[in-house]
Parts: C-alpha cells; sequence; structure tokens
C-alpha cells in the first residue's frame, strides 16, 4: 500500500483533501451528519460515472458530447424495464444497460473512425439521436425508479474493518461507483 502511495502520491493528497474539507464542514455548520454526507454523495454520483465516461476520451484527445444523453437513455430504459419488476430480474436488467452504454460508445468511436467525421460533429449528432431514443422509451420527460432500487442505493454499506459510526458514512451509491471504476 505505501508504494502505491509513493507511486499516486496525488491520491493521498486527494484523501488529505477530502479530510481537511470535512473538517471545515463541520466547524462551519456542526450539525453535519453521517445522512448529510450520504446525500451529497448520491447527488454528485451521476457527475461522477459522467466524468469516468468522458475521461478516457478526454485522455484520447477527444470529446464525446453525448454522454449524458447516452446516461439518459440507459436510465429510462432501466427504469422502465424495472418498474413492477422484482429485484431478481435487475440481475438481467443492469448487464443488459451496462452493455447497451458499451455498444453506444463504440458505436460513436467506429462512426468517428470510419467516416472521419470530427469527433464533436458525430457525438453532436448522437446526443440527439439518444435524447430522441431516451424520450420513445419513456413517452414523456419525468419517471421514476423502482422503490425497492431507491431503497437498495439510499442505505449504506457496512465496510469490514471500520467502526460502527463510521459506516453510517459508506453510502451504498459510492460502493456502487467505487466498483464500477476498478
Amino acid at each position: 500500500m505505501s508504494r502505491f502511495f509513493r507511486n499516486q502520491g496525488w491520491v493521498a493528497g486527494l484523501f488529505a483533501l477530502l479530510i481537511f474539507l470535512f473538517v471545515v464542514t463541520k466547524l462551519i455548520q456542526p450539525g453535519y451528519s453521517s445522512g448529510d454526507f450520504g446525500s451529497l454523495a448520491r447527488a454528485v454520483l451521476p457527475y461522477a460515472f459522467a466524468v469516468a465516461a468522458q475521461t478516457v476520451v478526454v485522455i484520447a484527445g477527444g470529446i464525446d458530447l453525448s454522454v449524458a444523453a447516452m446516461m439518459a437513455l440507459t436510465s429510462v430504459t432501466a427504469a422502465s424495464m424495472m418498474n413492477g419488476a422484482s429485484e431478481e430480474y435487475a440481475l438481467f436488467v443492469v448487464p443488459f444497460v451496462l452493455a447497451m452504454g458499451l455498444v453506444l460508445g463504440a458505436l460513436n468511436g467506429v462512426l468517428i473512425v470510419v467516416t472521419r467525421v470530427p469527433d464533436i460533429v458525430v457525438t453532436l449528432a448522437m446526443l440527439f439521436v439518444l435524447q430522441g431514443a431516451a424520450l420513445l422509451v419513456l413517452g414523456a420527460p419525468g419517471g421514476a425508479a423502482a422503490e425497492w432500487l431507491k431503497a437498495s442505493v439510499i442505505g449504506t454499506v457496512p465496510v469490514p474493518g471500520l467502526p460502527d459510526w463510521a459506516d453510517a458514512w459508506v453510502p451504498k451509491a459510492l460502493v456502487l461507483l467505487v466498483v464500477c471504476l476498478c
């Protein structure tokens, strides 16, 4: 573990910054609790997924304007498929929408490489196509997730080795993000 921090010192800096910001937040707002931290983590998660998707493209020297529309399409597809379905059905739906996102991203890449059209043009066109597809899936703007899904994401996860009071600070949604990024 020490070799990791030696080679990736900036990660330790990020953790130090996170702890510093938490201490400052507790000083400014003494009532700040684990529930508030969980709400913050859940609010930031969609942006974290979008950043993770965009990072690979930007590192390669491109830009992908269709990431948000792709997230919208996969979200409404998953929500409409899981609405009224059992929890076990999610074992099919989640890999399906992940594969759907992978195929759509690959389609973007293939269109850019094969047609030699600039990536900004292809991804802008794909943005409009995916937004339209999301409206076709849902029918109208709006919608909601299944109750069992909301309940499973809102809770916290016990982490082995952490004291009980610290477990309240680890939202399930944050664990999901870390698992997906690994």
